[in-house]
């Protein structure tokens, strides 16, 4: 039975007419990661590829083109399809060879063949535009593919069309060159290190960056990458990279901007900006003290005043200001949160007096900071920061099953395991996990190759969905182990072992590692 099944399928993917007219086909090898064998005429004519051009960008990688919000999605659906032979569906959104996005509903069936391998066979239809009010909304912006190399360069070695327009050069990876070459200087760290996440971990997390094109046009853009052709060296890898121009985000930091000037004019007397990209600084507000005599709302080399800072300052604090120059230059790259520093010090005058001051640094985007200096405030305290950088409120439930609500809205983990992994790490309240624990409590056997693999894939979809959902800041990790930060978190749980409540139902009754946690 599962044979004619298998060649009835197979038939399908052939001349069969209803291909033609339900949509696209293709047959796909279900295992990690999941990759075409062969994408039928319609389907490649759907996504506006030619057959071999298809294959030649994705490495046959399928999900390379699916959007990058919806990878944790396809990826469960497809799981649990190798898991066993069956027939599901699935709605979510592919990326056309003009970055534009569709959304689709991919109905597919899973048979194991002679050889032992587990297939699908899939038939994917275009969700029409009436029935897209009842899903989530498709992004309007266009996102370019490219298929790139893990060298030093990230060397193109191919792209699609509006991936040459997004980057202002010729539809030929010959003339493309290395991807840094369009990524700011600041940025370029970032992206590196998203590279080599996706040679461990399959995916990144999403990164946003400026680009700068061939002809100097700058934008900011959101980036994902994901491994498509693994090799033991990230050098001789091969990686998808898909990349989405962010106008939303262009204007929340204008508005943040404009927020940042007037935070800071409540408790500086004098304010800086500072425009990383640019390597530039700007005196925009001077004090009634005339104590800093710069011009005004003239862009100065940050080098030039770092120099003028050293020269003002006490024998003893040249080093620290020197730190925090360096840390306004560079800010930190992996953070998409408002990064803050301060610098109490002492001030010389020509006079020989000295006073004391306090310099603050908010960094209210990736490109964009201020620097607020005060006097005779250097030992106030309290953050003037603190009215930006707030954080959700979150409460978590582990009696009567696990339930995660941020902000008053409760918040679904796609992915089963990534929620287990959640769980677990709220249960140990702050403690570290190892990766071999972690394989012990979720697939309850010891580490091995595979399994490590599992681990890292789970590890990076919970970070993928907590960030989705703005709370990636819980979890932390060191050297493969993680933890949760106990004090982001409303959990009953905690409440329980504090001794102010008792508990209100079974504990984590889906796992079954809790049985091994002791409710009195």
């Amino acid at each position: 039975m599962k044979q004619e099944t298998d060649n009835r399928l197979i038939a399908a993917g052939g001349e069969h007419d209803i291909m033609h007219h339900l949509g696209g086909y293709h047959r796909c090898c279900l295992g990690d990661p999941m990759h075409l064998e062969f994408a039928g005429k319609n389907f490649c004519e759907m996504l506006g590829y030619q057959e071999t051009e298809l294959a030649e960008l994705t490495g046959e990688v399928y999900t390379a083109l699916v959007h990058p919000d919806d990878t944790a999605l396809f990826d469960d659906f497809a799981q649990r399809l190798a898991e066993n032979e069956g027939c599901d569906s699935v709605v979510y959104r592919l990326i056309r060879r003009d970055g534009s996005v569709i959304r689709v509903v991919d109905t597919m069936a899973s048979v194991v063949c002679e050889d032992g391998v587990i297939r699908g066979y899939s038939v994917v239809c275009e969700v029409p535009d009436d029935q897209l009010e009842s899903a989530s909304t498709v992004p309007g912006e266009r996102m370019a593919i490219l298929k790139v190399y893990g060298n030093a360069a990230v060397d193109i070695e191919r792209m699609c069309g509006v991936a040459s327009s997004l980057l202002g050069v010729k539809d030929s990876h010959s003339s493309a060159g290395g991807l840094l070459d369009f990524i700011a200087i600041s940025d370029r760290v970032k992206v590196r290190k998203a590279i080599d996440k996706a040679h461990v971990e399959e995916y990144s997390d999403m990164e946003t960056c400026a680009l700068i094109s061939a002809d100097g046009e700058t934008q900011v853009c959101d980036l994902w990458v994901e491994c498509i052709q693994l090799e033991e060296s990230v050098e001789d890898s091969l990686f998808c990279i898909k990349i989405e121009g962010d106008i939303e985000h262009q204007r929340n930091s204008e508005d943040k901007l404009s927020f940042g000037r007037l935070l800071f004019s409540s408790f500086a007397e004098d304010l800086f900006e500072v425009d990383r990209l640019e390597g530039s600084v700007t005196y925009i507000a001077r004090s009634d003290n005339g104590i800093i005599n710069l011009p005004l709302n003239v862009r100065m080399f940050m080098d030039d005043t770092t120099k003028y800072l050293i020269d003002h300052v006490g024998p003893e604090d040249i080093v620290a200001a020197r730190d925090f120059c360096e840390k306004v230059t560079s800010g930190d790259p992996e953070s998409d949160d408002i990064e803050s520093a301060k610098l109490k010090f002492s001030v010389v005058f020509r006079d020989g007096s000295v006073r004391p001051a306090l310099l603050t640094m908010a960094s209210i985007s990736r490109a964009k900071c201020f620097i607020g200096l005060s006097f005779d405030h250097a030992d106030a305290g309290g953050d003037p920061l603190s009215t930006v950088a707030t954080q959700k409120q979150i409460n978590v439930a582990l009696f009567g099953s696990f339930r995660l609500v941020v902000d008053g809205k409760a918040v679904n983990i796609r992915s089963a395991k990534a929620k287990e992994l959640l769980a677990l790490l709220i249960e140990r309240r702050g403690a570290f996990v190892s990766t071999r624990e972690i394989i012990a409590m979720l697939w309850e056997c010891e580490p091995d190759e595979t399994t490590r693999a599992r681990a890292r894939k789970v590890a990076s979809r919970l970070m993928s969905e907590l960030n989705r959902n703005g709370i990636g800041y819980i979890v932390e990790s060191d050297r493969g182990a993680r933890r949760v930060i106990a004090e982001y978190i409303e959990c009953d749980y905690y409440d329980y072992r504090d001794g102010l409540r008792g508990p209100s139902g079974d504990f984590l009754p889906e796992y079954s590692w809790a049985e091994y946690v002791r409710i009195d």
